[in-house]
């Protein structure tokens, strides 16, 4: 009986000077521009503006400083992993590129996997350092001032060794014959979605755990300093939630896209519709963090657009909440 599954080859080698012009994808990328432009600006501002200021002394704001730096190497670094390579208008740079950085388009896509471990990372120590600020409030700030750079570097660590599970490149990229080429492993790609599902999954998890315990520690909190204020409760509730429906469908995202890999269940024009939302997705997770700074932390809104916090009591309580929502 003879099979019609058609094995996968090793790998798959092209020219990258023979992409076409689409317009979908100059669509596409004319959106990602005109919000990804003023959002990497924003991002830029608040890594300086966090630096300055009294009131931003917290070690809780070097964090976020963290997390917004991370946020701005993996958005810069997605544009050359997986997006600009589409449009022909570009590809002569990416070649001068290459010719003056051999191997550099390459670690892009290494760094397209580093940088998805560091935003969890970066998104679960906000968290961490909220509950360490009710069980530990007189000496969590000296704490996390000591352990800020160890905690750095060991992230930095973590996720090298992650990376290390991937069996050697995903793309090699070169110049071959005055030529502009990719090499795509398409052994080593399966074995990178497999366990960017993998990861997924257990960041999630222990994202929405901590998330939930944030808010619980956060409220009982109030409600033990006899705070009348039970709208925070509910609000801190509220953006666990939307936090759990963001991350459940980049989850959704990543599984769905790697039993397709495996078992080609989807039709063709779904699969090329997940594609093209691969980097909106991405732009979700990478860009909110500003917005959601001036939205929700009492300090950032009285200081960039002018708004009185109601109390300094709501200030400190509500100025936490933003982390769940990241």
């Amino acid at each position: 009986m003879s099979s019609n599954t058609t094995a996968l080859p090793n790998s798959i080698t092209a020219s990258m000077e023979t992409v076409t012009r689409d317009t979908t994808f100059e669509i596409f990328t004319i959106i990602q521009l005109t919000y990804g432009i003023p959002s990497t600006l924003l991002i830029i501002f608040f890594v300086f503006f966090l630096g300055f200021g009294k009131k931003y002394s917290n070690s809780f704001y070097r964090l976020v400083q963290f997390d917004l730096l991370v946020n701005l190497l993996t958005y810069l670094n997605s544009w050359f992993a997986v997006r600009i390579d589409k449009h022909p208008i570009v590809v002569p740079f990416l070649k001068a590129l290459t010719y003056q950085f051999p191997g550099f388009l390459t670690w892009t896509r290494y760094f397209a996997y580093f940088f998805m471990h560091m935003q969890f990372l970066s998104a679960i120590a906000l968290s961490l350092h909220r509950i360490s600020s009710v069980f530990f409030h007189s000496q969590y700030e000296k704490m996390w001032n000591f352990c800020l750079i160890p905690f750095c570097l060991l992230c930095i660590f973590y996720c090298c060794l992650c990376n290390a599970l991937i069996p050697g490149s995903i793309t090699d990229v070169y110049i071959r014959n005055d030529t502009l080429m990719k090499t795509s492993y398409i052994s080593v790609m399966v074995r990178a979605m497999n366990l960017t599902a993998i990861f997924s999954a257990i960041y999630f998890v222990l994202l929405i755990l901590v998330g939930l315990t944030t808010s619980k520690v956060v409220t009982w909190k109030i409600q033990a300093a006899s705070i009348t204020n039970g709208g925070i409760g509910k609000k801190l509730n509220k953006i666990a939630a939307t936090y759990g429906f963001i991350y459940s469908g980049i989850l959704a995202w990543s599984l769905l896209n790697t039993f397709n890999s495996n078992f080609k269940f989807l039709p063709t024009f779904v699969t090329q519709i997940s594609t093209n939302l691969l980097p909106f997705a991405s732009d979700m997770m990478t860009l909110a963090l500003p917005y959601i700074l001036m939205i929700h932390d009492t300090n950032v809104k009285q200081d960039i657009l002018g708004r009185v916090p109601v109390s300094r009591t709501n200030s400190r309580i509500v100025s936490s909440s933003f982390v769940i929502s990241r």
